[in-house]
């Protein structure tokens, strides 16, 4: 069988589109001849398959050098010493979080609607966290009763996820690319992003990341709609962009105030450790949460906070492999909003909008928007 010889560069280029090396690619697509492919030596059935797995034309193998990389949409904030580049992955999110942001913002404007008020109010503002994250508190309406009052953290996602959509925010929530199960999302890549918009400002948070986790990236977006900046994150506390490292500590201080936090942690006894148990034990909320508010107050070191988060991460994905496959319609309206998915499916069953352009909206078969609009 005659062999193509083809550029590595490029094929390095196409792996990378799923957020993979060539070297793992290789061995996909033949673990006897993976070093050969990576050699840029496959057969025509090879390069085919390799193109399919890559989701790219297969056309693109035959370049010489790599198609030039597609501009960020926003600014990268992410701060990994080592941070994967953006692959097809992401940028297949953006798109579809970008089209059904403005397909509500134009609806918001043909409604008439007003702009909201607390996007951008504390851009180039010289405001503490403390009164920035006081005033998120007041526009949410959330409480330290509320928030103790969730028993698990998806609890408190939920929670402040209704509190955000009811404020005018899209909220999204997903671990794999729309509704395809075999393209999920890496946490190393990003955590979330958020689409800053004086109408429609959206937040979309990596599902794959642990639910304690994710409540704190919401609550880092959310700083950002209110400092008017849309931005792609990983929350790391050692952010060289001073952007980062605002919303990062407003968050801390939205999920726990640091005067309420500071007299609980003096008050406890014991290591660290200890410290955190009694922190959570107190306050309702997660370690993890606990860890992150004691990082920002530099209580304890980014050592210990990572060995909290993997430990935490290797307890979610046995959680997730213990469970069986969820609810779809559940699951339906958070990966696209439940606020979006409430108004696209409602005005689809009354005529206002065809049910194409709803199950384009939400990522599924039309006939699933009728039934999805039964079960809200």
């Amino acid at each position: 069988m005659e062999t193509l010889k083809l550029s590595v560069e490029t094929l390095e280029w196409a792996a990378g589109q799923v957020g993979s090396s060539l070297g793992e690619f290789a061995q996909r697509i033949s673990s006897k001849k993976a070093k050969i492919i990576e050699r840029g030596e496959l057969t025509a059935s090879q390069a085919l398959k390799f193109s399919q797995i890559a989701g790219i034309p297969f056309g693109f193998l035959f370049l010489e050098n790599p198609p030039a990389q597609r501009q960020r949409p926003i600014a990268d904030f992410r701060t990994l010493t080592s941070p994967t580049p953006l692959s097809r992955d992401f940028y297949d999110v953006f798109d579809d979080i970008e089209y059904k942001q403005t397909w509500y913002r134009d609806y918001l404007q043909a409604e008439n609607a007003a702009p909201l008020a607390y996007v951008g109010q504390f851009e180039k503002s010289k405001a503490s966290p403390v009164a920035i994250a006081t005033h998120m508190r007041k526009v949410l309406a959330l409480t330290d009763q509320e928030i103790q009052a969730q028993r698990t953290s998806e609890n408190l996602f939920n929670l402040i996820a209704k509190k955000a959509e009811s404020a005018g925010i899209l909220v999204f929530k997903n671990g794999i690319v729309g509704n395809n199960t075999h393209r999920a999302l890496s946490v190393s890549e990003f955590r979330g992003f958020v689409i800053s918009d004086r109408f429609a400002p959206a937040i979309f948070i990596n599902g794959a990341d642990a639910p304690a986790a994710t409540v704190f990236t919401l609550a880092h977006e959310l700083a950002h709609i209110w400092i008017g900046e849309s931005a792609i994150s990983d929350t790391l506390s050692d952010s060289a962009h001073k952007e980062e490292r605002l919303c990062n500590q407003i968050a801390a201080e939205f999920l726990i105030p640091s005067v309420r936090f500071s007299q609980l942690w003096t008050e406890s006894d014991g290591d660290e450790s200890s410290r955190i148990d009694y922190v959570s034990d107190r306050v309702k909320v997660s370690k993890y949460v606990v860890a992150r508010r004691a990082l920002e107050l530099h209580l304890i070191s980014n050592t210990v906070h990572s060995q909290i988060y993997k430990l935490m991460m290797a307890s979610a994905k046995k959680k997730k492999a213990d469970a069986s496959g969820g609810d779809f319609y559940a699951v339906l309206p958070i990966r696209n909003s439940r606020k979006l998915s409430a108004l696209v499916s409602t005005m689809a069953v009354r005529g206002k909008l065809s049910l194409r352009e709803a199950g384009n909206l939400l990522n599924t078969n039309p006939n699933n928007v009728i039934t999805l609009y039964g079960k809200q």
